[in-house]
């Protein structure tokens, strides 16, 4: 419903630092019903002896569920990064078999696709077949395949991925919708009003400087993120015209930033819930979420 939120997810970066049972209680904390979680994450749990089906099992104790996977970067011809090291590489290197394995054990509905290939390493053509092909997969599955726009890489704005995803003719394929993304990769804000709200099924809300401080490339920024609110991201005007098609789908505050290595689940919940609260609020946006007061 235009003007609501649908439904509230926990982004991974947020309580990537956090225990397993920890990352579930700031989720609940938060008010928050789903969270995502990084497949080279899980495969680490599962080495330290706690099973799919135990992970499944504990976030259904602590009241949330696990609906998205994020990313799964080997799906086109092309995948590595020219401008990441092999550390990175070696955290987003999952297989789209091991992916569907890990999403079908946790009960997953959702996938996200990062296009880390270089910019022009492919044609449109080519990047649209490979979609199409990762979106048949992953509907025998069950599951909706969301292509998120990074302009660090191949597909760096919001028009590029919707043209992928309306080409390819994929009825579960969708978009990742990152503000992040969207203000450092110069995206067009009037191309929010002709998208469909229920092709935008994941809505990751950040903030920032409009422009990047002295010094300080893209990159850098990327993993410094401020929380919503609390920078000058057009975030007001980003979120009417999310909530004008109904795009209000899994919101969640993703942030990476080097601040959080030290918040618990309780500064985590509080700090997610309030600054989502906060920028729903100033756009007008009805919000259901328990707030959390220090």
């Amino acid at each position: 419903m235009p003007g609501t939120v649908n439904s509230y997810m926990m982004p991974f970066s947020n309580i990537a630092h956090l225990p397993l049972a920890e990352k579930f209680r700031a989720t609940q904390l938060a008010g928050f019903q789903e969270l995502s979680l990084m497949p080279s994450e899980l495969e680490r749990i599962i080495k330290q002896g706690t099973s799919l089906l135990d992970i499944r099992r504990m976030a259904e104790d602590w009241g949330v569920r696990i609906t998205r996977l994020d990313p799964l970067n080997t799906w086109p011809r092309i995948w590595h990064p020219d401008n990441m090291d092999a550390a990175y590489i070696s955290t987003v290197d999952t297989t789209p078999e091991r992916f569907m394995q890990l999403s079908d054990a946790l009960g997953c509905t959702h996938m996200s696709l990062n296009a880390t290939f270089p910019l022009k390493a492919m044609p449109h053509a080519e990047i649209v077949e490979h979609f199409a092909k990762i979106c048949e997969l992953a509907a025998s599955h069950g599951m909706f395949c969301d292509l998120e726009f990074i302009p660090l890489w191949g597909v760096p704005t919001l028009a590029m991925a919707w043209d992928i995803v309306r080409d390819s003719g994929a009825a579960n394929g969708g978009l990742v919708f990152d503000a992040w993304h969207f203000v450092r990769g110069g995206s067009d804000i009037s191309l929010l009003h002709e998208i469909p709200g229920d092709r935008i099924h994941c809505v990751q809300l950040n903030d920032g400087p409009l422009a990047l401080p002295a010094g300080v490339s893209i990159k850098d920024n990327c993993y410094d993120r401020l929380f919503p609110g609390d920078g000058e991201f057009p975030l007001t005007a980003l979120i009417k015209a999310l909530a004008a098609t109904g795009g209000l789908n899994q919101v969640g505050p993703e942030v990476f930033s080097p601040v959080l290595t030290d918040m618990t689940a309780e500064q985590v919940a509080v700090k997610s819930a309030e600054t989502i609260a906060r920028v729903l609020g100033a756009a007008d946006v009805i919000t259901t979420l328990p707030l959390i007061h220090r």
